[in-house]
């Protein structure tokens, strides 16, 4: 939702910087996973509860954001001067640290495919190709959807769109919290 969103507001560009984002965090939980980090985090309950709690509090801010975001013309001249590459990175980065399914995800995966024989080599390769693969999938999200003939036909739909994906979110964080 994070990087359709980055496409239809703000432009392909910065889509695809939160898709380097989100893949840097694959690499993030690659890294714990790999170490043993998270398997400490999901075996202490409370340091995975608080995990939780402030992922909830991230993912309610965003979709506060998206669902109180004023309508954004979708005219080349508006998205260049809401161009910020840097904070979109950061963006698709914390989502995807903090978010606790991906935590569990990886100890699951990485439980599966980790025996006492396997290399270093081989963890760091698992790591980084679902790191590129996610990042090519997004990267393909960012131009579907920053497509201009489909941002074009569907532009009235856009600020209403975005208040779904922060409705959604919102849902999600409250889950979190329950």
């Amino acid at each position: 939702m994070l990087v359709t969103r980055q496409s239809l507001r703000f432009g392909r560009t910065v889509a695809i910087w939160a898709s380097a984002g989100i893949a840097t965090g694959i690499i993030f939980h690659s890294f714990i996973a790999i170490t043993g980090v998270s398997l400490l985090i999901s075996s202490n309950p409370d340091l995975f509860d608080w995990l939780k709690m402030i992922a909830a509090v991230y993912i309610a801010y965003l979709g506060c954001l998206s669902f109180f975001a004023k309508p954004n013309p979708l005219n080349n001249e508006n998205r260049k001067h809401n161009e910020n590459y840097l904070g979109s990175y950061v963006l698709g980065l914390i989502t995807n640290i903090l978010n606790p399914k991906a935590i569990l995800f990886f100890i699951t995966l990485f439980t599966v495919v980790v025996n006492e024989t396997t290399t270093t080599i081989l963890l760091v390769f698992y790591g980084l190709y679902m790191s590129i693969t996610t990042f090519i999938w997004f990267t393909g999200i960012s131009y579907i959807f920053s497509n201009q003939a489909l941002t074009k036909k569907y532009e009235n739909f856009i600020p209403v769109f975005e208040k779904v994906i922060g409705i959604i979110l919102i849902i999600i964080a409250i889950q979190l919290f329950l």
